[in-house]
């Protein structure tokens, strides 16, 4: 990953810009890993948004980050390519909680930024069966017509077997 920077915020601070970000050739997603520099404790006053903002606005839509001193990956993407490649990513501390608000000389929140992109159906899908490949509650539900009976009990999606006639 990149670095793109270091921010501090306080409580009356609004957005502020991590700073710039470009987008690899075909890249339509952006993976973003937040690190909170200071307080070295669990950060409870309030939370972040951040964005990758273009010329054409918020493309990649906003994440809603809380600050971790082990650090978070977070994804922005929508499944399309931004209209342009090049922006700057944004954070706005959400400084609704008035504990940190009212306090006299109120700690400041420090967050380390980095960020790679990439191409959001990237890799390769193993050489298996479809019915094998993400076999979720979507593709059990694509078998309807297709005479497969299948139970969900406690969560487990269980096919049920019957003998052929």
């Amino acid at each position: 990953m990149k670095e793109v920077g270091t921010i501090s915020l306080g409580p009356t601070d609004l957005a502020v810009e991590v700073g710039s970000f470009s987008l690899g050739s075909e890249d339509d997603t952006i993976f973003i890993e937040v690190q909170q520099m200071s307080p070295d404790q669990v950060w409870n006053y309030s939370y972040g948004l951040l964005w990758w903002e273009s010329a054409f606005g918020r493309e990649l839509g906003t994440e809603k980050i809380y600050g971790h001193t082990s650090g978070e990956v977070f994804k922005l993407g929508i499944g399309r390519a931004p209209r342009s490649a090049s922006g700057r990513i944004m954070f706005a501390a959400r400084s609704y909680n008035r504990s940190w608000i009212s306090i006299s000389d109120p700690p400041k929140w420090t967050l380390s930024i980095s960020a790679e992109s990439a191409k959001s159906n990237s890799g390769s899908v193993p050489d298996v069966p479809s019915f094998g490949v993400r076999a979720t509650l979507g593709v059990f539900a694509d078998l309807v017509g297709a005479g497969v009976s299948y139970a969900i009990t406690e969560g487990t999606a269980r096919i049920l077997l019957s003998p052929f006639k």
